[in-house]
């Protein structure tokens, strides 16, 4: 008679899920949130909107480019080396944000260190991750990894706007940075 594994307590797959989760809700919160930070720094800098766009255009770039080579990193040291490794990166990438006095400072950090920490911590490494996890409710499971993220978006540049009102945007930097 074969026994049944059901009723042995919670799957650790579910806390893996979780972590990754958060992982994206914060990376995507805090990078998709360099949107509210462009009127401060139109402020205090005098940047045109067109050179932050820029800035930010190279960012996305950069991470599209770097994906295929956090997978082969992916592949050979696993993910949960790539994904944390990158959130620490990505981590102190934004705090250092608020040492941003000229535009290629802003861009080097933004638009290459941090943009490549976050294909570490995007879609495509944590659904590889859960995939190995999750066989039955796979659907499911990346549906809410995927949710996650997208919450990040839509709690974090809310209260980025708000740190901003309050402490500003040097010190909003750090908290983000803090959070991850």
């Amino acid at each position: 008679m074969a026994r049944s594994t059901a009723g042995k307590g919670i799957y650790y797959g579910w806390f893996v899920l979780a972590a990754c989760a958060f992982a994206l809700f914060m990376s995507n919160g805090a990078r998709g949130g360099v949107g509210v930070f462009i009127v401060p720094f139109t402020d205090e800098f005098g940047w045109s909107r067109g050179s932050l766009s820029l800035a930010i255009a190279v960012g996305w770039g950069v991470n599209g480019l770097t994906q295929p080579f956090l997978g082969r990193i992916y592949d050979r040291l696993g993910g949960r080396i790539v994904i944390s490794v990158s959130l620490v990166f990505l981590g102190l990438c934004t705090m250092l944000l608020n040492r941003t006095e000229n535009l290629w400072f802003f861009m080097l950090v933004y638009g290459v260190l941090m943009s490549t920490a976050t294909a570490g911590v995007s879609l495509v490494t944590v659904h590889a991750l859960l995939a190995k996890w999750f066989y039955r409710k796979r659907g499911l499971v990346l549906g809410i990894s995927s949710a996650g993220s997208m919450a990040g978006s839509m709690i974090m540049v809310p209260f980025a706007t708000y740190m901003i009102i309050w402490v500003g945007w040097r010190l909003t930097w750090v908290a983000l940075g803090a959070f991850i």
